[in-house]
């Protein structure tokens, strides 16, 4: 269905009319045209149209099925900044996580925005001495993190039980519903004069000679100066149009449970999540074998992201089991749910009869270096790329504002340089869990 009508005429849904009829040319609908077509309706497409209507762009949005549908829909809405390498990738996130207080201006609470930072608690000496080194390394590079005892951990998360020994805090990180503020950014687009077509398959580009002028979707033709694709892990579609993206899938369960008294305002991780990330695993005291547990199964490429929150409605929100895989999968597998609960109960047996509520997953679009692609695409003038984001809540909303200054001709208010579509780091490799 048409969420925002099209330019008279020629605005027509997927499967049926909405009023009026559709343009035809020669054999082909022609559904609308724009200055710009975004492909994609998860957070990085919104945005980017966002932005781009933002700058006076005539904007059309096409999604296959709803607004954030695939892994905008499908995570715990962490934004998590004091875990991100030094140097680039910690600068990009850093501006990310900055625009979401714009947003929350703009929008209001319309997307259980929280800004209470984020604890990571800790269970054996082993942990909390590369904790402790974790947090002189972070402020050393200007990271606000504060090492906590066990009382203060508690304090600042009630739910921990009295096993714990201390906790990292980190007072700059938060929270969002995806989903909520993917349709509310994307609300404020329309009244900009973006134009979104739920439900409408993008199947390729229109062509001229080399140059992309438009889109081809199921409810017809739209025709456009430039296009920018930003449909996460589904990227892989453009190599039957010579575009080859590098994307390595992996899929992040979550399940959503009944609700709980307690207070948790701040997300919350366990100890676990260490050894997916670098600058964990390059401390001089780290050690894998401290952040692995005996209900992960590592042989069989699956591993735990340990990450707890609580909604605004109270439901206590788990996961994340982590796996490779080879095709965009939303169900969970049966191994990720029993490593999910299990680890639940370990940790917070408090909770062994609160009633499961949702189980579901999601794939981040990943790539090799952990950086997302936003650029132009060089056999492909017009066509331009933003993908790959494998921490896509922090990352997609500056994505989103890089492109609308690419698109406009203006220098980006980032280098893009490290984000290009032909950088080395995309060499996708053989191994298991794609680790950050």
């Amino acid at each position: 269905m048409i969420v925002a009508a099209g330019r008279s005429g020629m605005a027509r849904a997927a499967t049926r009319h909405e009023s009026g009829a559709s343009a035809e040319v020669g054999q082909r609908m022609i559904l609308d045209k724009a200055d710009v077509v975004v492909v994609g309706g998860g957070i990085v497409g919104v945005t980017t149209a966002y932005y781009l209507s933002s700058k006076g762009h005539d904007v059309v949005l096409v999604e296959q099925n709803e607004l954030a549908h695939g892994a905008s829909g499908r995570n715990m809405g962490f934004l998590l900044t004091h875990n991100r390498n030094a140097g680039y990738q910690l600068e990009l996130s850093r501006a990310g996580r900055a625009l979401y207080d714009e947003f929350f201006a703009e929008l209001g609470p319309s997307f259980e925005y929280q800004s209470n930072g984020a604890v990571t608690y800790f269970v054996t000496d082993d942990q909390r001495r590369v904790y402790s080194e974790f947090v002189e390394a972070r402020r050393a590079i200007g990271v606000e993190v504060e090492l906590l005892d066990a009382q203060a951990a508690r304090e600042a998360a009630p739910v921990l039980g009295p096993n714990i020994l201390g906790a990292v805090y980190c007072p700059d990180d938060g929270q969002i519903r995806t989903p909520k503020f993917v349709r509310a950014v994307a609300q404020a687009g329309r009244r900009s004069g973006l134009r979104v077509y739920e439900h409408n398959a993008a199947f390729g580009l229109l062509r001229d000679g080399s140059r992309t002028v438009g889109v081809r979707t199921a409810g017809g033709d739209i025709s456009s100066g430039q296009v920018v694709w930003c449909t996460g892990s589904w990227a892989t579609m453009l190599a039957a149009e010579g575009v080859d993206v590098p994307i390595v899938m992996q899929r992040l369960g979550a399940v959503m449970f009944g609700k709980i008294e307690e207070r948790l305002d701040k997300i919350l991780s366990g100890p676990l999540t260490a050894k997916n990330y670098a600058c964990f695993r390059e401390l001089p005291s780290y050690r894998d074998e401290y952040f692995t547990s005996s209900y992960e199964d590592l042989d069989g490429g699956i591993e735990h992201l340990e990450s707890i929150c609580r909604t605004e409605d109270g439901n206590l929100f788990v996961g994340c089991p982590m796996d490779r895989v080879d095709v965009v999968e939303h169900r969970i597998s049966t191994m990720g749910l029993h490593l999910t609960i299990g680890a639940l109960l370990e940790a917070f047996p408090q909770y062994r009869d609160l009633p499961v509520e949702g189980v579901w997953s999601g794939v981040l679009p990943g790539t090799a270096d952990s950086f997302p692609i936003v650029d132009r695409v060089p056999q492909v003038p017009g066509l331009i790329l933003a993908t790959g984001h494998s921490y896509g809540n922090v990352t997609g909303p500056i994505t989103g504002k890089l492109v609308s200054e690419l698109v406009s001709g203006e220098d980006t208010s980032l280098s893009i340089k490290e984000l290009a579509y032909d950088r080395p780091g995309l060499a996708i490799d053989d191994g298991g869990i794609n680790r950050w």
